[in-house]
């Protein structure tokens, strides 16, 4: 049959919501029903036909077109179709066709009850009562028509009660069997069901015994309640923390335990944990002593069988709000001394700069000083020697006019003439010194005390240094060299250089010559792409230590502390080179054999150097 199916397939066949299943074997069932009917209903015309003549032959057709109707249903696999067919057909055909052919003698009238309690159980509650409405209509019906004579029923043979009532009753053996079939699905569904409403019960157990362990030992204060906010349960931490007893919590709500210090907070929480609960919110809470804690309380709720239940755990705050407003108060006073100390270091710094203003001053001042001395000595000489000539020239005239006023020889003419000349010769050449060594001073002179931007050639620049240091160097057995080429010019600060190189210098005949004789100090100049000049001073002296490399820059830096050092010399020299000429210095050093000071500078300053120079 094509509406046969696995026997583990099950199909529903009720409307209502707690819905009856038919498997293949209830299947089986109704066609064994249609076919009963069916053979019930082809005896039944035949027999009319040939007994009386046809009587009762429109019921018997109705009955066929019915269970054919119903096989082609279970053919189709429309069950609940079919099912529906063979509850109302049972019952519509014997009323209608039964009761207009017998009567109340009708031997079909049994399927009617049948119908309507099968109805009820296997369609929907609907179905039944509707069947009973009509069939107790057509019974009323049917009693005023046969009563008033308007119909006479024909009374059916003993054989055909006969045969109707022994096709009733395998019918209804048949829609028994069916009915034991389908109670059987169920009662297997309802096992089915209990063994799972068994194993849910059980892993309900085991998830309220985790949660009521988790919830004992969680280590938070935690509570349990009702929707009327009555406690129902408390764990460790919440009576070790808030300083309760048990019996002192459970069965009591929590407006009337006063544990939210602020009423709106218990309110808020209150309204929140009835729709999406609350996670973090801020709260103050009492403890039994009377104390006020902060804590941030988090809720949800759930309902149970009983009711509706929420969940609260708390999480203490004080402590670290109080440590906030501490490190807050804290970070404030830091703020206030950063803000005193830094003004004091200001201050400080103002000073600092000044006292180092004036040292640099002084520094430069007690260079000039230096120089002003030693010209003053270099010119001695030749001031001296002029000064003698001249005496003696005053002298040589006073005899030469002595000899006019008597008689002068030839040869007293002559030797006054040459003494003129010598005189004349040596003057020349004494003034002459003088003059270049002042020229040279006061152009060096001019040059740092005014630190004037111009241009300048920097052979020239490095001959006026080695002629002002010449008195200094004379009165040692060291020697500095220049060997500057004549064709570099420059456009920058020539005072400031004249300094770091004369500073240089200082350094090296202070530092560079302990213990040696005859130190040699070399003064060099080459051009470098893109509008550089390198300067290199480098001496044969005893070197730099390793350790004093980093820190010969250094302000009052000095290894001659209290032996005539300031060490202010390089560091003069190294902020003149980086900022007010735009350049750098490195210097070099071995130990036993000399220092390398290499200066690189551009051979025309920028305009910011030049105006902040100024």
């Amino acid at each position: 049959m094509s509406a046969q199916k696995r026997s583990s397939e099950e199909l529903s066949i009720q409307e209502s919501k707690d819905k009856i299943r038919i498997n293949d074997t209830g299947v089986k069932l109704l066609y064994g029903v249609a076919l009963a009917g069916m053979t019930i209903c082809l005896f039944a015309f035949f027999f009319n036909l040939y007994a009386n003549g046809g009587e009762g032959s429109g019921g018997a057709v109705a009955g066929l077109f019915v269970t054919a109707l119903i096989v082609q249903m279970l053919r189709l696999q429309k069950v609940k179709w079919a099912l529906l067919c063979i509850l109302w057909g049972f019952a519509l055909v014997p009323i209608c066709f039964g009761f207009w052919t017998f009567g109340f003698s009708a031997p079909g009238i049994i399927c009617v009850p049948i119908s309507v309690m099968a109805a009820s159980w296997a369609l929907s509650l609907r179905h039944s009562v509707i069947m009973t409405m009509f069939a107790c209509g057509a019974c009323v019906i049917f009693y005023v028509l046969i009563s008033r004579g308007y119909l006479t029923p024909v009374e059916p043979l003993l054989l055909v009660r006969l045969i109707f009532l022994v096709g009733m009753i395998v019918i209804a053996f048949l829609l028994g069997l069916l009915a034991v079939r389908i109670l059987r699905v169920e009662f297997a569904r309802v096992n089915q069901l209990a063994g799972s409403l068994e194993v849910k019960a059980l892993a309900l157990e085991q998830s309220e015994a985790s949660f009521s362990a988790l919830f004992l030992s969680n280590p938070l204060p935690s509570i349990s309640g009702d929707s009327e906010g009555r406690l129902i349960d408390v764990n460790h931490a919440f009576i070790s923390d808030f300083g309760f007893k048990r019996e002192q919590l459970i069965g009591h709500t929590v407006l009337d335990l006063n544990l939210f210090a602020n009423d709106h907070d218990r309110r808020v929480v209150a309204t929140q944990t009835l729709g999406k609960g609350v996670v973090g919110h801020p709260v103050t809470m009492c403890l039994a002593d009377g104390e006020i804690r902060n804590f941030l309380v988090s809720t949800a709720a759930f309902e149970l069988p009983e009711g509706w239940r929420f969940v609260a755990l708390f999480l203490d705050q004080t402590d670290r709000l109080a440590a906030e407003k501490a490190q807050t108060t804290l970070n404030s006073e830091l703020e206030r001394r950063v803000a005193t100390r830094t003004a004091e270091l200001s201050v400080a710094l103002e000073n600092l700069q000044r006292t180092q203003s004036e040292l640099v001053r002084s520094e430069k001042l007690a260079s000039l000083g230096s120089m002003v001395a030693g010209i003053a000595h270099e010119l001695n000489t030749p001031i001296g020697n002029a000064l003698m000539v001249a005496s003696t020239l005053s002298d040589q005239q006073k005899l030469f006019e002595s000899g006019l006023e008597h008689s002068l020889s030839r040869s007293q003419l002559n030797h006054f003439l040459m003494s003129v000349r010598d005189s004349a010769d040596i003057l020349d050449r004494n003034l002459r010194r003088t003059a270049d060594l002042i020229n040279s001073f006061k152009q060096v002179a001019v040059d740092q005390t005014s630190e004037q931007r111009r241009r300048f050639n920097l052979h020239e620049v490095a001959h006026e240094v080695v002629v002002t240091l010449s008195p200094s160097l004379r009165k040692t057995t060291h020697s500095l060299v220049s060997d500057v080429p004549q064709d570099i010019q420059l456009d920058s600060f020539p005072g400031p250089l004249e300094q770091v190189l004369m500073n240089l210098t200082t350094n090296a005949l202070r530092h560079a010559f302990d213990g040696r004789d005859h130190g040699k100090m070399h003064l060099t100049a080459e051009l470098l792409p893109d509008q550089w000049v390198r300067i290199v001073f480098s001496d044969n002296g005893v070197g730099i230590a390793e350790q004093n490399l980093q820190k010969i820059f250094d302000p009052f830096f000095t290894t001659k502390l209290g032996q005539g050092g300031s060490g202010l010399g390089l560091s003069i020299s190294y902020n003149i080179v980086t900022a007010m000429l735009g350049g750098r210095i490195e210097v070099k050093s071995e130990l036993g054999v000399g220092t390398e000071f290499c200066i690189e500078i551009p051979l025309t300053a920028s305009g910011e150097i030049a105006v902040n120079a100024r």
